[in-house]
């Protein structure tokens, strides 16, 4: 979730821009050694009844989006979730300090402190998986008789002469791809989910790529999810590399107001 804000005209002078993290309980003490964006480093919380935003300084003699500026956001709030509930705010997030109780956590305080509650215990785990090519590749030709017969047409030919057979080569090696990558996806989702409170599937961005999937995982079964990957990296060892992230803020399980 978002928040910006932009002052009247000639108001400008009048209003303290802060930047937003996420929202917490009032009670969650923040770890020592977060460090803000801003010229400052300093992250403090603005408190409303129960609910708190996470908040900082934001530089003025520059526009926020860089890299850094992500980087720093994605640092504050995983920190904060290693140890509590916290509801990540989507990059970036500015606002009006004198905006941020009355038009975000005064009129949202009850849904936002709903959300935290079914949050509370749980952290984000993401898991992406690339197939290795030589390997995948391999399978491919093993498999399907008409890709195998042109490569071996096209081999040995010109690429002007056998344009339309190469066209048709790569079509159908990424199809197949295409069929063997939601088949993968599939099983190793399916061996994880049981590990999870939710899982979100994203779609992956390459054709070699095979899982892209966020799961929110209870913090006392971390170590079980973690020995379950392992135990699917094992499996695929050699035709799949997985990577785990986490854990992480809860961004891919933030509900849409």
């Amino acid at each position: 979730m978002s928040e910006t804000q932009t002052p009247p005209d000639g108001d400008a002078e009048l209003v303290t821009p802060v930047y937003v993290y996420g929202l917490i309980r009032v009670d969650t003490q923040l770890p020592d050694d977060l460090a803000g964006l801003g010229p400052s480093g300093r992250v403090s919380t603005i408190e409303h009844g129960e609910v708190a935003a996470i908040v900082s300084d934001i530089p003025l003699d520059r526009p926020l989006g860089t890299r850094k500026d992500l980087l720093a956001h994605e640092s504050v709030v995983d920190a904060v979730a290693a140890s509590a509930a916290v509801l990540p705010m989507r990059f970036p997030a500015v606002t009006a300090e004198e905006s941020v109780v009355e038009e975000l956590l005064a009129p949202h305080q009850d849904h936002f402190l709903a959300v935290l509650g079914d949050l509370e215990g749980r952290v984000q785990f993401t898991l992406k998986g690339r197939y290795v090519e030589d390997a995948v590749l391999s399978e491919v030709l093993e498999g399907n008789d008409e890709i195998r017969a042109l490569q071996e047409k096209v081999r040995d030919l010109p690429e002007d002469a056998s344009y339309y057979d190469r066209v048709r080569l790569g079509e159908l090696v990424v199809g197949v791809l295409e069929q063997q990558r939601e088949d993968d996806a599939a099983q190793i989702l399916e061996r994880l989910e049981p590990f999870a409170v939710a899982v979100v599937a994203n779609q992956p961005g390459q054709p070699e790529d095979v899982i892209n999937a966020a799961f929110l995982v209870e913090r006392e079964r971390m170590q079980e999810f973690d020995d379950a990957v392992e135990n699917v990296g094992r499996d695929l060892d050699g035709r799949v590399r997985l990577r785990l992230l986490g854990p992480l803020a809860p961004y891919d399980f933030v509900p849409e107001e």
